[in-house]
């Protein structure tokens, strides 16, 4: 094992991701399959085209809203974990174990298996298999969820730096050119003819943070919450890519199709792509959503191994989770962890449903608890030890933010009480088990799970060693 002097608080060495690679983490997690499907339920819901594209927009500028906050958060508080560490700052560590628990061993595996699962679905409509027997169906399906999650885990068992941030910006540059397929082939159709929650994942990065080097370029030129140093780095144009990007597509789709069609349509790109292309181009469209989902699988295992790994390194989860690769700098157990929780929820059967719903409560409630912990950090609370560097974003941003994700709490318990009290029960398990296996005073015949997470004191205070998983 190797000295804790001799290696970073990190624990990755030199492992560590750049700018180019920051910016493809956030737009391979943001810019998934819900570009495909969505579209048709914001319709449905608001009856027109000129305030669907509205709903578009200001979900975009909302979310670059929250960025902005968690930019504030990542350059004061330079731990990984996103909001985990952010609570745990405040010293909220039960309300931070009940949310994070719920994150990282229901709604991270469970959404990263909904996306292998829609991969595996898109691939077997492009290659228009059928199949006879249920059982040999199932077991085709699983197989080939399997197969694109099994060389991501063991790609992530990489270096950062050296492998998996290349793979992750040669996917994004798949994924962008995909999406402009569909751009371009709506413009064109269009010129022709002359017929006149997805932006999820824009905190990736925050779960992952002493994986990026040279922060104040890497995070801000990502345009998130991710490092701290020279405030005067510019900005990438993530955002406003994936703003203008959501927005062409939309404005592709609408060209090209019916209001009518876009109302009734299951899969809008497979609909659109038969409108538009013709002969065998019109069996690209399944191929060019498996492409989307992979960098999206890689960024969901990327964030939420880090989640994984950041509890378990403070003393959380149990220790040998927190296990470092000396050579290459990854947290293997917990993306083992990680992908093995993911493979056991997709043998339940239909996730989607219940994953949402657990998801938004959990999504809002902690946004709102985490502006709360940035207000009293504003206010002098445990100041002395956010970083000298850190930046700032004028007071009102995080105040409207709040007050954004305190409206979808409400609305959300008022509209569909059952769906808000599904996501609040999950919270109120891992609150139970904070209090009965790892807060102080819990109870005594439990001692040796806590024994289990903190071998010893130095390793509760956060040092580590770097250990050795599969070599």
């Amino acid at each position: 094992m190797d000295p804790i002097s001799e290696v970073d608080a990190s624990g990755n060495g030199g492992n560590l991701m750049g700018r180019w690679a920051a910016t493809s983490y956030i737009l391979g997690c943001v810019i998934g399959s819900g570009i495909f499907i969505t579209p048709t339920g914001i319709l449905n819901n608001v009856q027109s085209v000129g305030a669907s594209l509205l709903i578009w927009l200001a979900s975009g500028l909302i979310t670059i809203l929250g960025a902005l906050c968690y930019l504030e958060l990542g350059t004061s508080i330079r731990k990984s974990g996103c909001d985990f560490a952010y609570l745990c700052h405040m010293r909220w560590v039960g309300l931070a174990f009940a949310f994070m628990t719920c994150s990282c061993i229901f709604m991270g595996p469970g959404s990263l298996a909904i996306q292998a699962e829609t991969f595996t679905e898109y691939f077997v409509r492009g290659f228009k298999l059928e199949f006879c027997d249920p059982f040999v169906k199932s077991a085709v399906h699983k197989l080939i969820t399997f197969s694109v999650l099994l060389p991501l885990f063991f790609l992530n068992c990489f270096s950062i730096n050296g492998v998996v941030s290349r793979f992750q910006i040669i996917s994004m540059i798949a994924k962008m050119a995909a999406c402009a397929i569909i751009v371009v082939s709506g413009i064109l159709f269009w010129v022709t003819q002359a017929d006149c929650s997805a932006y999820g994942g824009w905190d990736i990065l925050n779960t992952g943070i002493e994986d990026i080097a040279h922060p104040h370029s890497g995070s801000i030129a990502a345009f998130q919450a991710v490092g701290a140093g020279q405030c005067h780095s510019p900005l990438s144009p993530a955002w406003p890519i994936v703003i203008l990007l959501y927005m062409t597509m939309n404005v592709s789709y609408f060209a090209v199709l019916t209001v009518t069609e876009m109302r009734t349509s299951n899969a809008i790109a497979m609909t659109f792509s038969e409108r538009v292309f013709h002969g065998y181009l019109q069996y690209l469209m399944p191929f060019l959503v498996c492409i989307v989902l992979i960098g999206s699988l890689n960024a969901t295992l990327f964030g939420g191994s880090r989640m994984l790994w950041a509890i378990a390194r403070d003393g959380y989860f149990p220790s040998f989770i927190s296990c470092i690769n000396r050579k290459h700098g990854s947290p293997r157990a917990a993306l083992f962890i990680f992908v093995v929780l993911a493979m056991l929820f997709s043998f339940l059967g239909d996730l989607d449903e219940l994953i949402g719903y657990v998801e938004f409560t959990n999504w809002a409630s902690v946004r709102c608890c985490t502006m709360v912990a940035l207000f009293c950090i504003r206010f002098g609370h445990r100041a002395d030890l956010i970083h000298p560097e850190a930046l700032r974003v004028p007071l009102v941003l995080p105040i409207v933010y709040f007050f954004v994700c305190l409206s979808l709490v409400v609305v959300t318990v008022v509209r569909n009480f059952n769906s808000a009290l599904m996501g609040l029960s999950f919270q109120a398990f891992g609150l139970f088990v904070y209090l009965v296996f790892i807060w102080p005073p819990a109870i005594s015949r439990f001692s040796n799970y806590r024994n289990c997470r903190t071998p010893d004191q130095q390793y509760a205070k956060g040092d580590f060693e770097k250990l050795d998983l599969i070599g």
